[in-house]
């Protein structure tokens, strides 16, 4: 196993320096001044100072006890874990899968279900797969950059994980993973059913996919041919606040009946979740309110008012957010939601491209036996020696429902609801171009670029700078995370004003956007090296809000506006590109916040953008509106670069120079409309 660097704690200096740069940007004159006061005064420092070497001492002891660790490890953990507040587009990130094009929509031997089961069993193998290479140690190593190796710890976590509310009178949820966990959960309206898939010694227990097709039929037909035509839909207590869904499950706990107590143990332990949906979707905009939240569909029968569960029909009702899931519509659309507390995006994705690529080679091996393989070829699938215990027919969970129950299952649904009504999501899909000509006609960074778009964009809508967050991956380190990229700085600022300047010239706003992107390289370069700042400002708040709190007061720099202001990520922003995605995203992380996935492929960018009811389709008109407008910025200058080399002193070569009117970018708006003061 290789043997990666422990986390670097940033000098203390080093930190306060690049708060204060990160901040500037975001402040005026007099704003900038009042926190440079406040962050280099005695008191800030000297207290500050204290909390990092008792930070310092703190790691050291943590590498002797468990050198497999980081510094801002359990603090991170404690961030998602203390959250009280519903994990549903607050926590929980979606990917959506391409589709599987081996597949087809013709009726097959489950008629109209066939392209569901078939799809969903193909992942489910090779899931399967990837849990196996993770428990035997055979899963190849990540590499990033041909040899630069990533801390792997994270893969331990991605299976039987769950998130476990807090126990009463505690604050903390905690993050319980099962390293024995044998079975799969699947739902289908609502309903849960589970079957063993691994054996004792965690080899597959099913040898094709087309043995786990005939499970998945099994549980669709005894859900469709059920009297009762939904059973209650305990998985939306999952979408609750913690604090609620704590009190739920503690009422469970006590009640004289333990069968919900048991079934919820069996969820808890499970491998991951298979959400089978009985819709199907083809607008992306639905898929993504789908595999991020889900979607409320309310049928009212007047008629029948009896029974407020009836009314709701939205795939909301068919998921269980503590853990990992894989969601698959009935025409086949599948993508995977997943509880972040233990996993980062980058973790999810090696799953993603595995299964996805794997389920489309199984095609290939139909074909010819000369395809190669993701996984290990060797002992692929159980001997079943041993094991005369599995569990490999679908079992159906019943469920003890009475009027507290019910009523909490009526209210969780109603609040699942108006959240899910609340939000918005747009996605787009840009293809005039992408990575290759980024690199090759703007000589940019393809994210640095893609960020400024944001920027530009923004500004456009609103005419100012926000607080902007992009994660850096820090796994080249043991056990590392992420670092807070912040992507408004004077250069990028001054680079998207040019742009509403009439008397700039593009060959000003080309450089501009340069020296935008240069100066974002340079910050995620730092960032990935575990040398930003905003990891090690937030462990020293918890130490001192662990340790210090009775006994020395808050440093001034954690009572500042330009704190709050620093983690009131307006625009969350977060690039995730592999060609298996068809798109990915999350949620806002204010209220009136944007959250934004993105994935750059070589010819074209896809966008996948959320708000609580912001200007979220005119915002993403603006970005694409922007990314023209920048194509144009240089197709103007290529052609005047040999008008201006031979007239340099003509006037008519300066003017077409200057950009042409950017009425279509300020959807109508002339240059005075928008202030380039802010």
């Amino acid at each position: 196993m290789t043997t990666l660097r422990r986390l670097p704690i940033p000098s203390l200096r080093d930190t306060l320096d690049k708060y204060l740069s990160r901040v500037e940007p975001l402040q005026d004159e007099r704003q900038n001044q009042k926190t440079r006061r406040c962050v280099l005064s005695t008191e800030n420092l000297q207290r500050m100072q204290k909390l990092h070497e008792h930070l310092v001492e703190a790691d050291k002891e943590l590498a002797k006890e468990n050198p497999q660790s980081s510094y801002i490890e359990q603090f991170w953990y404690d961030a998602y874990l203390l959250y009280d507040a519903s994990v549903v587009l607050n926590v929980n990130p979606y990917f959506l899968l391409q589709d599987d094009r081996t597949i087809t929509q013709t009726a097959g031997c489950y008629g109209k279900y066939t392209c569901q089961v078939r799809r969903t069993a193909k992942l489910v193998f090779s899931i399967l797969k990837f849990v196996r290479e993770i428990r035997h140690g055979t899963l190849k190593p990540d590499i990033v950059r041909g040899k630069v190796a990533l801390s792997m710890d994270q893969y331990s976590r991605l299976f039987g994980g769950s998130r476990i509310p807090p126990a009463p009178g505690k604050d903390s949820c905690h993050l319980q993973v099962d390293p024995t966990s044998h079975h799969v959960i699947v739902m289908y309206k609502s309903q849960f059913y589970w079957f063993d898939v691994l054996d004792v010694d965690n080899m597959p227990i099913f040898s094709t996919p087309e043995q786990i097709e005939w499970n998945l039929y099994s549980i669709i037909m005894d859900a469709e041919q059920s009297e009762e035509p939904t059973g209650p839909p305990f998985g939306v207590f999952t979408t609750e606040s913690r604090r609620v869904w704590s009190n739920v499950r503690d009422y469970i706990f006590h009640d004289a009946d333990s069968t919900n107590w048991k079934n919820l143990k069996i969820i808890d332990s499970a491998l991951f979740v298979v959400c089978l949906d009985d819709v199907s979707l083809t607008q992306d905009n639905e898929l993504v309110k789908s595999m991020l939240c889900g979607t409320s569909q309310i049928v009212l029968d007047p008629k029948n008012l009896a029974r407020p569960l009836d009314a709701q029909h939205g795939t909301c009702l068919n998921r269980w957010y503590d853990k990992l899931q894989l969601i698959v519509t009935q025409n086949g659309k599948a993508g995977i939601n997943f509880e972040h507390t233990g996993v980062d995006g980058h973790t999810v994705l090696r799953l993603a491209a595995d299964i996805y690529t794997d389920s489309i080679l199984g095609f290939a091996r139909g074909v010819t036996k000369n395809v190669p393989d993701v996984f290990s070829e060797s002992n692929t699938t159980s001997s079943h020696a041993g094991n005369l215990n599995l569990i490999t027919i679908p079992r159906k969970l019943e469920w003890k429902v009475d009027p507290f129950l019910l009523s909490s299952l009526h209210f969780a649904e109603t609040r699942i609801s108006d959240s899910v009504s609340q939000h918005d999501f747009v996605t787009l899909d840009f293809t005039k171009y992408g990575a290759t000509h980024i690199k090759a006609a703007f000589q940019c960074s393809p994210d640095a670029f893609v960020q400024q778009m944001y920027q530009l964009a923004y500004y456009a809508l609103y005419g100012k700078f926000e607080t902007t967050y992009e994660p850096a991956m820090t796994k080249a380190f043991q056990n590392g995370r992420t670092e807070a990229i912040r992507s408004v700085t004077h250069e990028s600022k001054k680079f998207v004003k040019s742009m509403f300047d009439r008397y700039a010239f593009d060959d000003h706003r080309v450089r501009f956007l340069r020296e935008a992107c240069d100066k974002h390289v340079s910050i995620i370069k730092e960032c990935s090296m575990g040398l930003g700042q905003d990891r090690h400002l937030y462990a020293l708040y918890c130490i001192w809000n662990e340790t210090f709190k009775d006994s020395m007061p808050l440093p001034p720099l954690f009572n500042d506006k330009s704190w709050s202001l620093l983690n009131t990520n307006v625009l969350s922003t977060s690039n995730c590109g592999n060609p298996c995605l068809k798109s990915f995203g999350f949620g806002p992380v204010t209220a009136n916040g944007f959250g934004i996935g993105y994935i750059i492929r070589d010819d074209s960018i896809t966008f996948a953008v959320s708000s609580r009811h912001r200007q979220t389709q005119r915002f993403v008109s603006l970005i694409e509106h922007s990314l023209l407008e920048i194509d144009h910025v240089f197709s103007r200058k290529s052609k005047a670069e040999p008008i201006v080399r031979a007239l340099q002193q003509d006037k008519t070569a300066e003017q077409q120079r200057r950009s042409d009117n950017l009425s279509y970018l300020l959807s109508g708006y002339d240059y005075f409309d928008v202030s380039v003061s802010g």
